[in-house]
């Protein structure tokens, strides 16, 4: 395989050396439009990234293309500072955010503006899940986002936006990485659409496999088994876009499933199971416009899924897990503009249905809160956001309340200061968020636990950016958050059934510094992240926290560096090098014949990866980028990020990969 990439790359290079003077630069974006790159995710108006009130990173199609990184969990613990990695359990890879456990609810994740989180425990799965070549750019809010779009954006708002392929034309992919004992990645994608008169038509997709690891795995029971063919992942995707005149449609469709040998409770002998979460969504919105300020947008969406479906019958184990969700949600927004004044509000009515048949297990059933096979609840909201840009600063203030039929109202407000000046900015902002139970199975006890209540978390921010000299810009934010009433899964505690069930803890929270470095010239690129977070010391928090250290989470690194070097040598060729240094972590490992948990330290490491990017390779418009990840093939794992009998999953060895895009 070696062998292989070397001749690759010395055949790659000798063709790049064709007309490299005469080919589009490959660095599109500079610096200072990278700054004035206007988003939305925050405000939910357009709004450049230094003046919005957020603490924000967004992830360039360049950015991608240069980082040569394996997939998005490497993208994003690369890019965005404070955000890492976790094993949940059955081999579920969950998102943490600035040492905090955010799997199931605190992050909302979307595709083009989709909800794509569960609807019965908001969790998104991570893995060869969302392949890299159908992103335009992400959008990330590190901080809460409550106040626009509810109880799952408690820590973190992410939205992917898939490209725009409206042109005649489009473009094929495939992507393929190899540990040199098994693949660890392959993908096909394409994209294409057409553009006539008014009407605009994007479709794309992608269909691959992939692998966790090829390591050895070590159960919580001490029991040894290989995740080479048994920890395979698949994805299947399909993206889309449709506009006429004022008239939006955007659709996706998701299939994700993987292999687990782990079902966290029990020791599971048999062969590699397979565990999957599908989700079709749709949503059409249509934008009325009576003046040049006003803008009136009605919005109808629907959400299916299928979450957690697992069958593990047989070895002595029974388990047939088959529920589903659906939602539909109606509402409609306003944005009114003028001169420097921007009012953004909206309302939503959203009816869900929760569905949980033919469930066999062997040792309990179970049900919703209601005690029943079946819920449905309704949630109405509204939600209001003010912009004043004045001489003294861009003045943010917004609220929003939600009220569930299952668990009553929610208010959470919003206010910050922006303030922009030739060559630095400063922000400040205080935030409140919530999140409700919602779909999320409360329990397997019949009769309920009516006393679950929302979680409430507070976040206080404070952000400044230079521009300096050689076309380098460097930001600096501090934060404390904290979140109340905590919604937890308590692992096997209830007096009459001995199994588990949600319920709400104390208090959990963070404080800490995260730093963003970016530089862009023609030559050279190169960006840094830095996040720092130190517990905040609260007796109600020992499913999180490590036994003796007051200062640790479980599962996350306090300190963690990233950094990317990127060298263009002509026009068409680009050199990257990044790394990403993880310190000392905590987790669990198994569990001792008296029945004691095993803490173990894990040392720090250090992720290096490679790559070589090649535009216009034998055929205009044919890229290709040469990679090698891991290079210093360190035994990284995704511990478990609280205390729940699952050990530390063993992540990917060195690989060695290419990737080949078309675009026509």
């Amino acid at each position: 395989m070696k062998r292989c990439l070397v001749v690759s790359l010395i055949v790659l290079l000798a063709a790049s050396a064709k007309g490299q003077n005469k080919e589009e630069d490959i660095f599109n974006l500079s610096l200072e439009e990278l700054l004035n790159l206007e988003v939305s995710i925050s405000t939910k108006t357009a709004t450049n990234i230094r003046n919005t009130p957020g603490i924000l990173t967004v992830i360039t199609s360049e950015d991608i293309k240069n980082s040569g990184v394996n997939g998005i969990i490497d993208l994003f613990q690369l890019f965005v500072p404070g955000f890492d990695f976790g094993v949940d359990v059955e081999g579920v890879v969950g998102m943490g955010v600035r040492g905090i456990w955010a799997h199931e609810g605190k992050v909302l994740f979307m595709v083009n503006g989709l909800e794509l989180n569960d609807g019965m425990f908001a969790s998104v799965p991570f893995g060869n899940h969302f392949p890299l070549n159908n992103i335009e750019r992400i959008e990330v809010i590190r901080g809460p986002g409550s106040a626009m779009y509810g109880g799952f954006a408690g820590m973190g708002v992410v939205n992917i936006i898939t490209r725009d392929v409206y042109k005649p034309g489009g473009y094929v992919s495939y992507t393929a990485n190899h540990t040199g004992r098994q693949f660890s990645q392959n993908n096909v994608g394409f994209g294409t659409g057409v553009h006539q008169n008014y009407l605009n038509i994007g479709i794309s997709g992608n269909y691959g496999n992939g692998s966790r690891s090829d390591r050895d795995y070590v159960d919580y029971h001490g029991q040894s088994r290989s995740m080479r063919n048994a920890s395979d992942t698949y994805t299947r995707q399909l993206d889309l876009k449709l506009n006429y005149k004022n008239f939006n449609l955007v659709g996706f469709i998701d299939d994700y499933s993987y292999q687990q040998i782990d079902l966290w409770d029990s020791y599971y002998p048999g062969p590699p199971l397979t565990e999957s979460f599908k989700s079709s969504l749709v949503q059409a919105t249509y934008d009325f416009k009576p003046n040049g300020n006003l803008t009136i947008t009605p919005k109808i969406s629907y959400k299916w899924q299928q979450p957690w479906k697992l069958t593990a019958l047989g070895a002595g184990y029974g388990y047939n897990n088959n529920k589903t969700f659906d939602g539909l949600l109606g509402g409609i927004s306003t944005s009114y503009t003028k001169n420097k004044l921007t009012i953004v509000g909206g309302a939503e009515l959203k009816h869900d249905h929760l569905n949980q048949p033919e469930l066999v297990d062997t040792v309990y059933e179970e049900t919703f809160r209601n005690g029943k096979e079946q819920l449905s609840y309704t949630n109405t909201a509204i939600y209001g956001l003010l912009q004043h840009d004045s001489r003294v600063g861009n003045f943010t203030l917004g609220a929003r309340y939600d009220f569930s039929s299952e668990y009553g109202s929610s208010f959470v407000p919003r206010v910050g200061i922006a303030k922009v000046f030739d060559f630095m900015h400063f922000k400040v902002m205080v935030s409140q968020s919530f999140r409700v139970p919602g779909g999320i199975l409360p329990n397997r006890l019949p009769q309920g636990n009516p006393e679950i209540k929302p979680e409430k978390g507070t976040s206080y921010e404070v952000a400044i950016g230079f521009k300096m000299p050689f076309q380098s810009y460097i930001t600096f934010n501090i934060f404390d958050v904290s979140f109340d009433k905590v919604i937890v899964y308590n692992l096997g505690n209830d007096d009459i059934t001995g199994v588990g069930y949600y319920k709400n803890e104390g208090t959990i929270g963070t404080r800490g510094i995260e730093a963003d470095f970016r530089h862009i010239s023609t030559k050279i690129s190169s960006f840094a992240t830095f996040a720092y977070y130190m517990r905040k010391h609260s007796k109600t928090d020992s499913l999180y926290r490590v036994p003796d250290r007051e200062s640790y989470f479980l599962g996350f690194s306090p300190l963690r560096l990233n950094g990317g070097f990127n060298f263009r040598v002509n026009n068409r060729l680009s050199l990257t090098l990044s790394g990403s240094y993880f310190g000392k972590r905590y987790a669990f490992t198994q569990r001792e014949g008296n029945g004691m948990d095993i803490l173990e330290k894990l040392n720090p490491l250090f992720m290096l990866g490679c790559n070589v990017n090649i535009k216009n390779i034998v055929l205009k418009g044919l890229t290709a980028t040469i990679e090698v990840n891991n290079m210093l093939g360190e035994s990284f794992v995704f511990p478990q990020p609280y205390k729940g009998s699952h050990a530390p999953l063993p992540g990917l060895d060195r690989s060695f990969g290419f990737n080949l895009v078309y675009e026509y």
